[in-house]
């Protein structure tokens, strides 16, 4: 009998052994070409990006990519419900993730305007842009000098859910002009051209704010006693899947 039972035990602890932790990495459900939900299914260069960096991390860890609106990921990650999130920018309006991963992508965040605001050439920020309304995307503050000339009164700023909703009110001419990243928003007026709110519409570019790294943000509220290690791991593999090629055929496939 006892014989026996040290046996289960044995298996037991094989099992877990191998079965491997598992972590889920909450991303933005809305923000193609990055991260968004398509048919059902999880995509984006960011969602391949992290599920090949994700095969590196096995056995130890299971890693479930699981989309959700980004503006309920960041509360989950302000009250420690969640453990993770991609791909926030660099912010200290959040306080409440620490650490960073290590740099997932440099995205370009321009500035495009209606067809009206364009009869007048505007190059420089803010100066060009004043009593402007500029949309945004919900959940995300895109550039320092946005942020600094919304405060001041320079500009004012609109939010709407994902690329989508923005470039519709740009084409409508409901916003003045659209921050966003370049890639994220050719690549969905592409996706829109058969879309009667946007016939004859071009995406016309004022100028460019800033560059923004993107990475995968961790609650500072959330501390299972693997987080250090999960951490470390993960930018190991995240840093071979840049210098091994792989990232660079990911952003082709998407963003050229």
């Amino acid at each position: 009998m006892k014989r026996q039972l040290l046996c289960i035990m044995i298996a037991l602890c094989s099992a877990t052994a191998f079965a491997g932790e598992k972590v889920v990495l909450l991303g933005d459900d809305d923000y193609a070409p990055y991260s968004y939900v398509e048919n059902g299914q999880f995509k984006g260069m960011y969602v391949e990006l992290l599920n090949k960096a994700s095969e590196l991390l096995k056995p130890a860890y299971e890693v479930e990519l699981k989309p959700r609106p980004w503006k309920r990921s960041l509360a989950d990650l302000e009250n420690g419900t969640a453990f993770a999130l991609f791909p926030p920018g660099m912010k200290k309006e959040r306080p409440y993730i620490a650490p960073y991963s290590v740099v997932l992508y440099t995205e370009t965040v321009v500035l495009f305007c209606n067809s009206d605001v364009m009869k007048t050439s505007r190059k420089k920020f803010p100066e060009d842009f004043n009593g402007l309304t500029i949309g945004v995307n919900a959940g995300f503050l895109l550039s320092g000098r946005l942020i600094s000339a919304a405060n001041a009164g320079k500009i004012s700023l609109s939010e709407a859910k994902g690329n989508e909703a923005n470039l519709k009110k740009l084409a409508l001419k409901r916003i003045a002009c659209y921050a966003t990243d370049r890639g994220a928003a050719f690549y969905t007026a592409r996706k829109l051209q058969s879309d009667p709110d946007l016939t004859n519409f071009k995406l016309q570019e004022a100028l460019e704010l800033s560059g923004e790294d993107t990475f995968i943000g961790y609650s500072i509220h959330s501390n299972p006693p693997y987080k250090t290690d999960f951490i470390e791991k993960m930018n190991a593999a995240i840093e071979t899947i840049k210098r091994n090629g792989t990232l660079a055929k990911i952003e082709s496939a998407y963003l050229k």
